[in-house]
């Protein structure tokens, strides 16, 4: 139950199809300068601090759920990705930790535990600062220029990934060398796409906003 739990809050996070035709994928040279430059964007940032809206769509209905919320994160393994309407729902991940609260009860996952939901929380993380361009013992990276944005391809390379999902794309904007926004292509057909809105980076965030209390 836990495992399904943690896989919907990871799925619900990052997914849509990509209309690559109007994209241009770019040299390898090209590529290793813009991952060069989004990796040292990325080792720069201590925390983030956004708000979020969530588009999904599931292959079986024809009407799409969002969602709103807010994002916090922090270089020291930690992440709060908390819904604020239509429902109220937190996810959060400490370190080894991850805390899955709502408002009857708060689920607590030790991920130590569990090689799967290692990986998941590495992404998660990675993909948050645009990290999983280098993190290539996860994915294979291919790099398009879709207008003033860069986008990354991230097809996984491991068995237990690519049973989750085909690919999740990072979007950049290329004055920022930021992630704008997380897509992801899940296997069954469903699709999500996450929209970043007001980021702030570096700026202080309370300890508590990282605890399940």
């Amino acid at each position: 139950m836990m495992k399904k739990i943690i896989l919907f809050v990871f799925f619900s996070m990052m997914v849509v199809a990509i209309h690559a035709q109007s994209m241009r994928e770019v040299s390898s040279a090209q590529q290793k300068s813009m991952v060069n430059k989004i990796n040292t964007t990325a080792t720069a940032i201590r925390t983030i601090q956004c708000s979020f809206v969530q588009t999904k769509k599931m292959s079986f209905l024809n009407d799409k759920m969002v969602s709103r919320g807010v994002m916090y994160y922090d270089n020291h393994s930690r992440l709060r990705w908390e819904y604020t309407s239509p429902y109220k729902y937190i996810f959060i991940l400490n370190n080894n930790k991850v805390y899955i609260k709502s408002a009857r009860k708060t689920n607590t996952i030790d991920i130590k535990s569990n090689r799967l939901f290692q990986s998941i929380a590495r992404i998660m993380m990675n993909s948050v600062t645009g990290r999983s361009l280098t993190d290539n013992g996860d994915f294979t990276v291919k790099m398009y220029v879709n207008g003033d944005e860069w986008v990354a391809f991230l097809t996984p390379k491991r068995s237990d990934m690519k049973k989750m999902f085909k690919s999740i794309h990072l979007y950049f904007d290329s004055s920022r060398s930021m992630v704008s926004k997380v897509e992801m292509l899940e296997k069954n057909g469903d699709s999500t796409v996450i929209l970043l809105h007001g980021v702030k980076t570096n700026t202080g965030i309370n300890e508590k906003v990282f605890s399940a209390n």
